[in-house]
């Protein structure tokens, strides 16, 4: 009665002996009572294999023998076939065995298949009259459950076992595991001594004390010693032998280990763990092909044992075998999710097939543990490397070394601590030789890392020189030296370092990018479309280049649906990935908010907890109006993620779109707690109590702000915009000047000049501008700022000046160059320099609606009616609810002479009502017609 580890499934295949042919007929030789009694004299002398041999025979005397069936499910089982055994019990169950002596042989052969689940579900309320049956399958029961992690439901159910039958060993031993798992060793160690007093040759309590010895204790020799004396009670002790050969090789033993090994293949060479420790020794040999062969057969018995999915995982990836590498890696983390070395063996596999994003995603249940380790802050740093977020690699690497200072991987991150605590020249030099020590490219990544941060462009290019000579034919080195190159300014030499990363892998996606945004920057466009298709034809699946091509489709100006056509492709592609199914929504919130919905909808199907995915549902919910659906969602996603501020604030929004100001302000109260310096919830909160009419509160709530946070310009800010909405225009002013000098800033500029206007204070407040723009003259948002000021009061002369700057400053602000031109058409100016200037916004950013505008009008006033005409009904047809976008085609029309089509599109501006303002020159057109 034997329950195995709880830390380990172990693979199991189906009985593979060829059995010969019995030379002797069925009426002949011993009776089938003889065969199974030499059976057991056999098993008793530790000889299962030639026991099989006498149950066989037994049961081809007899084929529907119960007790012949029981007998070789039993000693199958002990053999660690628990697929075969399995076969035989249910045939002995069929045959109406005795449910006391069958159903517990059948539970612990489940459990070795790793089917936990049923096990409880089907032998939960079994009842057994036998009180050792009964303490049997509740231990199997109790221990199901400590494999699903429910310890308290395992540790009461091996109670209750022990209540069946008093002092029962497996239910002891069961205990013993649990107190260890939970930090109590010694007490461990108290229970397992008991059981071996009694009976010295307990083989799981023998076993599980060498182990505990070993891992907790750190005695490899008390450990070895136990296991030895397991072993010397029986030589076929699998557990006893596979920890004799891990010690082995944790003492850098491997002849001893190997040694070791042949004598567990010699006594079980088709058990398991034996197949199983010969695919990790043709491994660490290389022998990749051996490794996968021995694994795919494992996996036919087994096709969901984490570890051997693991290193079926590994070996895909040594092969380059990334898919399959991926989709094994996945279902191990699905079966074992806190299995850390299959979890970073994946993020490994991300960051091989340049997913960095996917790497950082999965390791940040980790990251954001209490202690997360060395080798996950190490993968993190390397993702973000490859996104190019050297401040955050640089973090990573650095906190690392916090965790694991002496491990070999991270003495790089020591460096980096160095570095960050000003010690450069020191960290200079460890980096140096740590660079020029490891053999793989993490420490050339941090180096790369630490010389960006300290913006030393020429020590950062050789350090990527050192990372080249180690990968030679891998195309992150180049792709780094094109982006610092890039950066720098030097487009030609960065152009031939992306080529030549191309060159080593004409797939890497970073580098047909980075080649694609040099074609746009010089004008190219179709020289970067073609780029993508390329890749596509060799991928057609590649989900970043159809991405890419929607991207690129967008910005033309092409149509929609086209752009939405790539990236539904890109979805069913990879409907696992969530950034084509969150490009999608995005694209289709523009314009259609219920088909974004759908595809929020769908892509909450495919990827059920990604909260990504749910925040773009509930933003979608929110743009079509669907206030309660939203706050469902978002309430959701808070249940998934209760310590992210960020989703209290997107529930606040909801809830104050669905008129729930009470459950608004608790969401942003929530947020508060979980982030006491978060700007956005306390303003939320200001104008939250003077949308609820209680400008008091309002004001409290500013006060204390400014007595917890004296130097912080944010409540003196509060307290002008409470103020101003209640048009107190000398105190909002007082409190924005305050707030101005804690902390001078775009936004408190702004406030101010904007009270200064309502107060009617102009000379106070073109003062203040005129101070802004000459201390700030590169503050192009305050002079946008100033122009939309000048706008707002009609003063079209000033407003242009203003944009006129930004446009100057800034040659592809296309919002600035279509201010001007439109601006130009309002004075009457000629047209041909505003239509020079829409033309150019509208080639900057093609496909804006806003700027199609502007354009038509612009094409009307250089006499080019009809293609204003074409111009403003695609306009319309991306935006087909902007009511300002129909009254131009109206006034379009009726320049055209088209005063049909012109009244049909007044009539429906008309039927909005008040929900359109301009209804009184909508009135006069159509009095005209």
């Amino acid at each position: 009665m034997k329950h195995g580890p709880l830390h380990l499934r172990h693979p199991l295949l189906a009985a593979a002996t060829v059995w010969l042919l019995m030379a002797l007929a069925a009426c002949s030789g011993p009776s089938e009572a003889e065969l199974l009694a030499s059976a057991r004299a056999l098993l008793d002398k530790k000889d299962p294999g030639a026991a099989v041999i006498q149950i066989k025979s037994a049961i081809q005397k007899n084929p529907e023998s119960a007790a012949a069936r029981l007998a070789l499910g039993k000693t199958l089982l002990s053999m660690g076939e628990p697929v075969a055994a399995l076969v035989e019990l249910r045939k002995a169950q069929e045959l109406q065995a005795p449910a006391e002596q069958v159903v517990p042989e059948m539970a612990r052969a489940m459990l070795l298949l790793g089917e936990e689940t049923k096990v409880i579900s089907q032998y939960e309320d079994t009842p057994l009259a036998d009180p050792v049956a009964k303490a049997d399958l509740l231990t199997s029961i109790a221990t199901a459950h400590a494999v699903r992690g429910d310890t308290a439901k395992a540790d009461q159910t091996a109670q209750e076992a022990l209540l069946a039958q008093p002092g029962f060993a497996p239910a002891t031993v069961l205990q013993a595991r649990l107190k260890a798992a939970a930090g109590d060793v010694d007490g461990a160690l108290v229970l397992l001594n008991g059981v071996l007093a009694k009976d010295p040759a307990h083989e799981p309590a023998g076993v599980l004390r060498g182990n505990i010895l070993w891992h907790s204790k750190k005695d490899a020799a008390a450990a070895l010693s136990a296991f030895t004396q397991v072993l010397g009670a029986n030589p076929r002790n699998v557990g006893a032998h596979t920890a004799i050969i891990g010690i082995l090789a944790e003492q850098k033993k491997p002849e001893q280990a190997r040694a070791q090994f042949e004598l567990l293949k010699k006594a079980l060479p088709n058990h398991p763990d034996t197949l199983f420790l010969q695919a990790q020794f043709a491994f660490a040999s290389k022998d990749f092909k051996s490794t996968r062969e021995i694994t795919d057969r494992l996996l036919k018995a087994a096709p969901e044992h984490p570890r051997v999915l693991e290193l079926a995982g590994a070996v895909q990836v040594q092969m380059k075998g990334y898919a399959e590498a991926e989709a094994m890696l996945a279902r191990a983390l699905k079966n074992a999710p806190r299995m850390l070395s299959a979890r970073h063996l994946l993020a490994q596999t991300y960051l091989r097939t340049y997913q960095p994003g996917k790497a950082l995603d999965l390791l940040q249940p980790v990251l954001e543990g209490k202690q997360p380790d060395g080798a996950s802050l190490g993968l993190a740093g390397e993702a973000w490397m490859q996104l190019g977020e050297v401040k955050k690699a640089d973090a990573a690497f650095a906190l690392g070394a916090q965790v694991a200072p002496n491990d070999t991987g991270l003495r790089t991150s020591a460096a980096l601590a160095q570095m960050s605590r000003g010690n450069t020249a020191v960290a200079a030099e460890q980096l140096q030789a740590l660079a020029a020590e490891d053999a793989g490219p993490r420490a050339d990544l941090a180096l790369i890392s630490a010389r960006l941060s300290q913006n030393d462009r020429a020590g950062a290019l050789k350090a990527i020189e050192g990372l080249a000579r180690k990968t030679p034919d891998r195309p992150l080195a180049d792709n780094l030296r094109g982006r610092l190159l890039m950066a720098q300014g030097d487009i030609p030499a960065a152009t031939q370092a992306f080529e030549a990363a191309f060159k080593k892998d004409p797939n890497y996606f970073p580098a047909v990018a980075s080649l694609a945004a040099i074609d746009m920057g010089a004008g190219k466009p179709e020289a970067a479309r073609l780029r993508f298709e390329q890749l596509l034809k060799a991928q057609p699946d590649n989900h970043q280049a159809l991405m890419a091509l929607a991207e690129l489709n967008a910005r033309a100006g092409g149509a929609p649906e086209d752009t939405s056509a790539l990236l539904r492709r890109a979805v069913k592609a990879h409907a696992g990935e969530p950034g084509p199914h969150l490009a999608l929504i995005n694209h289709l919130l523009a314009f259609d908010a219920k088909a974004a919905i759908t595809a929020a909808r769908e892509a909450a199907a495919a990827l059920p907890n990604n909260p990504d995915i749910q925040s773009a549902l509930g933003r979608a919910q929110l743009a079509d109006n669907s206030a309660a659906q939203a706050v469902a969602t978002f309430r959701q996603l808070v249940s998934v993620q209760p310590r992210n501020p960020g989703v209290q604030l997107q529930l606040a929004d909801a809830l104050l779109a669905a008129k729930d100001l009470a459950g608004a302000k608790a969401a942003l109260m929530k947020a508060l707690e979980l982030k006491p310096d978060l700007a956005a919830a306390k303003r939320g909160l200001v104008l939250l109590a003077l949308k609820d009419q209680r400008p008091q509160d309002a004001m409290k709530f500013a006060r204390e702000i400014q007595q917890q946070s004296p130097k912080d310009p944010l409540g003196l800010s509060l307290e002008g915009d409470i103020e101003a909405s209640r048009k107190n225009w000398d105190a909002a002013i007082a409190a924005y000047r305050s707030a101005h000098a804690l902390g001078k800033s775009t936004d408190s500029a702004q406030r101010l000049h904007m009270a200064m206007r309502a107060a009617n204070k102009t000379a106070e407040a073109d003062q203040l501008a005129a101070a802004w723009t000459r201390d700030k003259p590169k503050d192009l948002v305050f002079r946008f700022y100033l122009g939309d000021a000048a706008l707002s009061k009609g003063d079209f002369a000033l407003a242009e000046s203003h944009y006129q700057v930004v446009a100057g400053m800034q040659p592809k602000n296309a919002l600035a160059l279509n201010n001007v031109a439109w601006l130009m058409l309002r004075q009457g100016k000629p047209a041909a320099p505003a239509l020079a200037l829409a033309q150019q916004a509208n080639d900057i950013q093609p496909g804006r609606p806003q700027l199609m505008d502007t354009l038509a009008l612009a094409l009307a006033a250089a006499n080019q009616v009809p293609q204003a005409v074409e111009l403003q009904k695609k306009a319309i047809a991306r935006s087909p609810n902007d009511p300002a976008l129909r009254l131009t085609l109206a006034r379009l029309l009726i320049q055209s002479g088209d005063k049909p089509y012109a009244r049909a599109e007044l009539e429906d501006l008309v039927k909005l009502g008040d929900k359109f303002r301009d209804q009184a020159e909508v009135a006069s057109l159509l009095k005209s017609l």
